[in-house]
């Protein structure tokens, strides 16, 4: 058989550089901003967020207007 190298063995590669945590979340934030702008479901979701409001007024003044 080959010679194999152990779990416990010396390792070979050293990591010079801590990585940035800060920087990746922003990085997330940001690729997450640009994805939904581009894909259009913001001027969708303010149409729904203006019917929603117009519905609810004509509950208001519906209830309203039988007397509460």
């Amino acid at each position: 058989m080959g010679e194999t190298q152990g779990l416990g063995g010396p390792s070979t590669k050293v990591i010079n550089e801590k990585p940035n945590i800060q920087s990746t979340a922003e990085e997330a934030e940001e690729e997450w901003d640009e994805e939904y702008e581009e894909s259009g479901l913001m001027p969708f979701a303010i149409i729904v967020l203006i019917l929603a409001v117009a519905v609810l007024a004509i509950e208001l003044f519906t209830k309203m207007g039988a007397g509460g």
